[in-house]
């Protein structure tokens, strides 16, 4: 430890015993007074020897205690007898607290956290508050980027109506610990967040804006804070602007149905450890997608988009709110029987990195090298994002003269092909047939029910998405691909199943006369299936974006690399070892909160 980590230090009590107390930058040490002395080092003197520590980027908070002196505490009994002709003395104790608590996270088990508390005596009230004062100041220092005020946004209609009572029982009082200043608003409708952080919200000396609520409410702020900060910085929202990064981070506290934001960012859904990500000040950029309909920007999308089968499912659950959660199982079970199919075509260029694929095996995890790398290059591989589509139908002659243009027709699955052979990724792929779902994600989108996600090595912020197709199949192998799914097992050995990490892609539904010339052509169909094709390409389904409806079926998708900043750090891998401790000393004992 450098000298000019030293902060303060002093000698208290820990457990019945004196030690020397040292406060750094970085840590809080203690050792006993005895082997202080052993050692001959004097008192001012950097530890280098100690008997535990606490990091202090994973200290929440400090507040006084009261400990009472031994002397102070008397036992009265009956047969006691006071000789009144002896003189006696009244001892005086002193009037504010002789103690403190230091409050930091521990691992619970399943990446939950919890706060557990040390605590410390000191020789007078004075002194106490020297150590109080000097922590508080520590964990104030700009290098561990804590929040001092936040706005936290209240759902009282999220999940299961609790979010109004989780927040002032489980998260206020963390709050408080840490001498977080809140702005409390409860959202009277739906869009109420969005357009109040759009529009009218006072950001000048706000560290972050918090959702207590589900997934829903965190795509409000995402868009309402987006919106704003391209206004202010005159940035026209188009079908092919690059947005301009806010500088304020946003916070989730899950209280919705199936809360898929925090379950991917922190490993699980608890409203404790989200709240201790966010104290802590920690951050994780994600990627944001922006939608397009019509070249017409429209929103922001930070989870998933699903055509067919999931747009189906949400529409007809929001024509049963009243069942709650349950609705969706409701709904999913309706549309898997209904098992509709919809013709379309997908044009997407591929990720940048050839090596990146859905099925690599690579997770993302807390400090994520593919975050990192996609970060730091993300300036100059995506800044070809803006060129423009590549408009070519089937028979057509390979615009570049390259000779590497090619043609693949599936014939029990009915999907065309059409691409280049070539090694550059910005070219762009095109897939025509009928689909039972078109799913694209940005993120795993793990959650309770499925832990794996959709797609388990899909990563927060590698400026890519992960595009499912699902072609025309039975209900078996649609059953097939979903139990898969839930499970995290392999999809892509499905012959029905096409998966790939793009930057970009485009749908636009066959239902235009000239499609259904050319799909009647292909496949060579009668009069009688040429009318019952006609039929059925003039049917469309509606996209799932976020847990939002999208009536418009032509839509043109693009990322942007790690546009937002979250309270959070990525899932930790519990299976890894960190060896920054000695075991023997390091680990200090807690007390029972």
């Amino acid at each position: 430890m450098a000298n000019r980590d030293f902060i303060f230090q002093s000698q208290v009590e820990h457990q019945n015993k004196s030690h020397i107390l040292t406060l750094t930058k970085w840590q809080l040490i203690w050792e006993t007074t005895s082997s202080q002395n052993a050692s001959g080092s004097h008192v001012t003197e950097p530890l280098l020897c100690h008997d535990a520590c606490l990091d202090l980027k994973e200290v929440v908070g400090v507040k006084p205690i009261k400990i009472p002196s031994k002397s102070s505490i008397v036992s009265l009994k009956k047969a006691h007898k006071v000789d009144e002709n002896v003189p006696y003395c009244i001892e005086m104790q002193p009037i504010g607290p002789v103690g403190f608590s230091v409050y930091v996270i521990t691992r619970a088990g399943g990446h939950k956290w919890r706060c557990k508390q040390t605590s410390f005596q000191c020789k007078d009230s004075n002194l106490c508050q020297q150590w109080i004062n000097m922590i508080k100041e520590a964990l104030r220092a700009p290098v561990f980027n804590r929040p001092q005020k936040l706005v936290v946004f209240v759902n009282p209609f999220s999940g299961k109506k609790k979010a109004v009572k989780i927040y002032r029982e489980k998260v206020l009082p963390l709050f408080e610990l840490a001498d977080i200043k809140v702005t409390l608003i409860e959202t009277q409708r739906q869009n109420h967040a969005r357009d109040l952080v759009k529009d009218s919200l006072d950001l000048s000396d706000v560290d972050g804006l918090i959702c207590v609520g589900g997934d829903g409410m965190f795509s409000e702020i995402l868009n309402g804070l987006l919106n704003r900060t391209e206004h202010d910085n005159e940035v026209e929202e188009t079908s092919s602007f690059d947005p301009v990064p806010p500088d304020i981070r946003i916070g989730i506290i899950p209280a919705g149905s199936t809360n898929t934001i925090v379950y991917t960012t922190t490993g699980v859904s608890d409203v404790i450890t989200s709240t201790l990500h966010i104290v802590l000040g920690d951050s994780i950029g994600i990627d944001v997608n922006s939608v397009n309909v019509d070249d017409q920007f429209i929103r922001y999308s930070v989870t998933m988009l699903g055509y067919g089968y999931m747009g189906d499912l949400l529409k007809d659950s929001d024509s049963n709110r009243w069942m709650g959660p349950k609705r969706y199982n409701w709904s999913g079970t309706k549309k898997f029987l209904a098992n509709n199919a919809y013709y379309g075509e997908i044009k997407y260029r591929l990720s940048s990195n050839s090596d990146s694929h859905p099925t690599d095996e690579v997770k993302c995890v807390a400090g994520c090298d593919v975050c990192y790398r996609a970060m730091e290059g993300c300036s100059s591989s995506l800044c070809d994002s803006k060129n423009e589509s590549v408009d070519f139908s089937a028979g057509g002659a390979d615009p570049e003269g390259s000779g590497k243009y090619y043609l693949q027709y599936n014939m029990r699955y009915r999907l065309l092909y059409i691409g280049f052979n070539a090694s550059n990724q910005d070219e762009w792929h095109t897939v025509i047939g009928k689909f039972v779902a078109v799913n694209m994600v940005t993120m795993s989108c793990s959650c309770d029910l499925s832990p794996p996600g959709m797609s388990p090595y899909c990563h927060l912020g590698d400026g890519c998405m992960d595009l499912i197709l699902v072609s025309d199949c039975s209900r078996i192998d649609f059953l097939k691909f979903l139990m898969r799914t839930a499970k995290g097992e392999e999809r892509h050995k499905l012959d029905f199943i096409q998966m790939h990490r793009v930057k970009e892609f485009t749908f636009r539904p066959l239902t235009e006369e000239s499609d259904l010339d050319s799909i009647s052509s292909s496949e060579q169909l009668s009069p009688s299936k040429i009318a019952k094709l006609r039929r059925q390409t003039s049917r469309t389904s509606v996209w799932n974006c976020d847990g939002e409806v999208i009536h418009h079926p032509k839509i043109n998708v693009r990322v942007h690399c790690q546009l937002v900043k979250l309270f959070a750090r990525g899932v930790e891998d519990l299976n890894a070892t960190v060896d920054q401790k000695c075991e023997t000393c390091c680990n200090p004992t807690f007390e029972k909160l």
